[in-house]
């Protein structure tokens, strides 16, 4: 039985559902007439279910027919743990990757230099070798590729009118030029570096591979942000900003990596988004690293009034009570703590367009 809500859409509605913070975050988005597609994966570290597949089912979609498409936005576990899962289940899915990160270098990093690093980590490189086994499986069955490499401004889906439900388009909006060139480079010099070379191992981050995506259906636009950042020039939200001029702006925004500032630009705002938009975020828990801060709660709060998260931050305890929990070891753990605990957002709107029904299954929640 689903662990999330099992109340399907209508036909003629517009959903953006949000998991996480598992391990991982992942977006579902119904495009009208159950058509669907999945970005990103998020699994539960207790039970090991993956967060959109639980969902998905749960609402009874025919995952081999109704997903049209997974979106393997970069390679981070934090957006990967559970991908290659979602592929297998959605066979009639377009599989797409990003462009910097789906050249002929890194299929030869990923099958002979597992161990390269500043490139990505094992766990990812285990995700995406099973991916690419998929994806030459299903091409000698069926003759076609089900592959494809986003890059800035390219259209993934382009879904005809279907009866009462309007045509949609899923566009990407990154990786730029500059931003697979700079991935490319950095694929070569690790490459150079496992021959022997005298050349330094690339730190190059995935996040600067991440795909962000334009959904746009019916009157309704969605800007969804994966782990996107700032820049550097010629890369990023910057790239975007310069390249992408949308007719309307969106009316809701996931926001990309999982709201920390360094995704921050107040381009988006002025060019991109609605005054007052849906705002939907979901945090990073790894170790004592724990985003957003209250700098970047304050940050989305100020600028909208519907801004939501999938799971709050827990309060920082005192010195005085770490002490003493220390001492207890596991049996100071609440079992009903949210801390890491699952969350769903889920927004809908008709695709005529309107105003958001933001819905929050425990222990999402909205920010104030």
């Amino acid at each position: 039985m689903s662990n999330f809500s099992t109340e399907p859409p209508p036909l003629d509605v517009f959903e953006v559902s949000l998991f996480g913070p598992g391990k991982g975050e992942s977006v579902v988005v119904h495009l009208g007439g159950r058509r669907w597609i999945v970005v990103d994966s998020c699994r539960d570290q207790r039970t090991r279910v993956v967060a959109a597949l639980d969902y998905l089912r749960g609402i009874g979609t025919d995952l081999a027919t109704e997903v049209l498409a997974v979106v393997a936005t970069h390679a981070h576990d934090d957006h990967f743990d559970g991908i290659a899962e979602i592929v297998e289940a959605c066979s009639a899915a377009t599989i797409v990757t990003s462009h910097a990160l789906m050249n002929r270098e890194f299929l030869a990093l990923v099958e002979a230099e597992r161990e390269i690093a500043g490139v990505t980590n094992t766990a990812a490189y285990k995700e995406y070798r099973r991916i690419f086994e998929i994806i030459e499986q299903r091409r000698r069955e069926t003759g076609k590729v089900p592959g494809r490499r986003a890059e800035e401004n390219k259209v993934l889906l382009d879904l005809p009118t279907l009866g009462t439900t309007p045509a949609v388009k899923v566009i990407a909006l990154s990786p730029s030029e500059h931003s697979v060139s700079r991935a490319q480079q950095a694929l070569a010099k690790n490459h150079l570096y496992a021959m022997g070379e005298r050349t330094r191992r690339s730190t190059y981050d995935p996040n600067e591979a991440s795909i962000a995506l334009w959904v746009a259906a019916g009157g309704v636009n969605v800007l969804l942000g994966a782990d996107i950042l700032r820049g550097p020039a010629g890369c990023g939200w910057a790239a975007v900003l310069q390249n992408f001029n949308p007719a309307d702006p969106a009316t809701l925004y996931k926001a990309a990596h999982h709201g920390s500032k360094t995704s921050h630009h107040d381009g988006l705002w002025s060019h991109l988004l609605v005054d007052s938009p849906v705002v939907l975020i979901a945090p990073f828990r790894g170790g004592n690293v724990s985003v957003p801060s209250d700098e970047e709660v304050a940050y989305f709060v100020n600028r909208t009034d519907k801004a939501w998260i999938t799971s709050p931050r827990r309060p920082t305890p005192n010195k005085a009570f770490r002490r003493e929990a220390a001492k207890l070891g596991s049996m100071a753990k609440n079992p009903r703590d949210p801390y890491g605990i699952i969350g769903h957002l889920r927004a809908r709107v008709p695709l005529t367009g309107g105003a958001w029904k933001v819905e929050n299954f425990a222990p999402a929640a909205q920010l104030k």
